[in-house]
């Protein structure tokens, strides 16, 4: 009996852990990437656990047959975790925030607590107590549900999301808590235990791994969806918004994150922002992309005539399904001088820190957004710095923080405030020369064929006009013209204050 408490100890931690990081996945998704969500998901499913466990105390000193409570419980479970995702794509409505949230934290709590209550009775069918062995029974119990625990949270959440998505893995891991409890009603033997591996197994093919049914209602009725990519690192959406006319915008995990499009006449996710980065630098010959997306920024940039080699990274493997399936932005995966690597920017950067660089572009994300800290604090800021050459240049997106423009100012010698807060940091003055400019922005070509023709030229909302008509502001400018109401302060690791102090969630932050 000791040895199947123990299985069930292990599988019973393996699947609770495991569904922690998909609820994480979902929170995380309906907030946006807000910081908050990880610790909203810890506290219910803690609260669960707490709860369970003590129902399940209650089941051991009031029934006999543990191995048939343990079992009708984990029955009961697995049906729940089946019915969740059709649970949460029925309460998935994009106007009602509030409710898919409470919702979804009522359901953390519940499926916590169904398998916590396995936690006692496993303990009391694993203890050898006429051998006064309690104590290692215990904790040879303890240990296999603590190892089952951290695999849950490596295998679940680091290998299996990248195969399997989050709706069918609340599907299979239901079809196991039902295989595990009816294992436990009918009691261990040789049949059964095959029995029940060969009905996994055929479960575990026979269940569609790819179905989409949490976030299949995400958006509005307005909004159609051109491209889904679901993996270990997030949700990835490609959109098109029907009533605003606006095509192939890309969402990671629901927030904006560009727009597939490199038409300069028709400039609608702003690359003029990037074009001035040719019109203000002498000569740039080698490029750093910090985030590669939908791929429109890196495909722009290689247009300019100079640059001899792009180093882009991004974090996320799905983004390059995303580019494959999109011509104006595909020819990045076969150009010679771009090199994509799949790492998380700042790590590539300490781990690559002898290449240097005449350009450093990040299109970060919202500045509030969890893990935001890693690309505008001032310990990233230096980390660029060390990677510029003379005259380079650090160009990113701080969406509209006034508190990374302070902090690029802590820095670098100049920082300025380009359209849409976008940041110039270097220790070389930036200026913008128009004539300078204009013959600059003149030379970009993407295969061949100039970028900008006359009659782009031409256009008030083209880039190429947008470009020229940039202004670059000061600190103390960019702090009059927005009124923040406070004084700036610098950002790092350890303060963490557009993710925090100043996020998404609070009544000062720049939003």
């Amino acid at each position: 009996m000791k040895y199947f408490a123990w299985c069930i100890s292990l599988l019973v931690g393996l699947m609770s852990l495991g569904q922690e990081m998909l609820w994480f996945r979902i929170v995380s998704f309906k907030m946006g990437g807000a910081p908050y969500a990880f610790a909203l998901v810890l506290f219910f499913f803690l609260l669960g656990i707490a709860l369970g466990a003590n129902r399940g105390k209650q089941i051991c000193s009031r029934y006999s047959n543990l191995l048939l409570a343990g079992g009708l419980v984990l029955i009961f479970a697995g049906v729940i975790d089946i019915l969740i995702p059709f649970i949460i794509q029925k309460i998935n409505q994009p106007d009602d925030f509030s409710l898919c949230i409470s919702i979804c934290c009522v359901l953390i709590f519940v499926v916590a607590a169904l398998k916590a209550i396995l936690f006692p009775i496993v303990h009391h069918l694993g203890t050898n107590i006429p051998n006064g062995n309690v104590g290692a029974s215990v904790s040879k119990v303890y240990f296999f549900n603590i190892i089952g625990s951290t695999l849950g949270s490596l295998l679940i959440g680091g290998v299996l999301l990248d195969y399997i998505s989050i709706s069918s893995m609340f599907i299979l891991i239901g079809i196991v808590c039902i295989l595990l409890g009816s294992l436990m009603i009918i009691k261990k033997s040789v049949f059964s235990v095959i029995a029940a591996a060969i009905i996994g197994i055929g479960c575990f093919y026979f269940v569609d791994k790819h179905v989409d049914y949490i976030f299949s209602n995400t958006f509005q009725q307005d909004i159609s969806v051109n491209s889904y990519i679901e993996n270990r690192y997030g949700i990835i959406h490609v959109v098109n918004d029907n009533k605003n006319g606006r095509k192939n915008i890309v969402l990671g995990n629901k927030m904006y994150d560009g727009i597939i499009n490199i038409d300069p006449d028709n400039d609608i996710n702003d690359l003029n922002r990037l074009y001035l980065l040719i019109a203000t630098h002498p000569s740039p010959k080698k490029a750093l992309v910090i985030g590669v997306s939908g791929g429109a920024w890196t495909r722009a940039l290689s247009s300019f005539p100079t640059l001899e080699t792009i180093d882009a990274i991004e974090i996320n493997k799905g983004y390059l399904d995303i580019i494959k399936q999109y011509p104006a932005v595909s020819p990045i995966l076969n150009d010679p001088r771009i090199n994509i690597h799949i790492d998380d920017g700042r790590r590539w950067l300490k781990r690559n820190s002898d290449k240097k660089y005449d350009l450093i572009i990040m299109n970060t994300t919202y500045h509030w957004r969890s893990g935001a800290t890693n690309l505008v604090s001032q310990e990233m800021m230096k980390i660029a710095q060390n990677a510029l050459n003379p005259n380079g240049i650090l160009a990113f997106n701080s969406t509209r923080s006034l508190d990374t423009l302070k902090t690029a100012q802590s820095v670098f010698k100049y920082a300025y405030w380009g359209t849409l807060g976008f940041i110039y940091a270097s220790d070389s003055k930036i200026k913008i020369d128009e004539n300078f400019a204009k013959n600059r922005l003149d030379t970009l070509s993407l295969d061949g064929v100039p970028l900008f023709n006359e009659e782009a030229k031409q256009l008030e909302k083209g880039a190429y006009q947008k470009t020229l008509a940039t202004k670059l502001l000061s600190l103390e400018d960019a702090e009059k013209l927005y009124h923040l109401g406070r004084e700036t302060e610098i950002i790092t690791d350890n303060n963490m204050i557009t993710e925090y102090k100043y996020g998404l969630f609070t009544k000062k932050g720049n939003k």
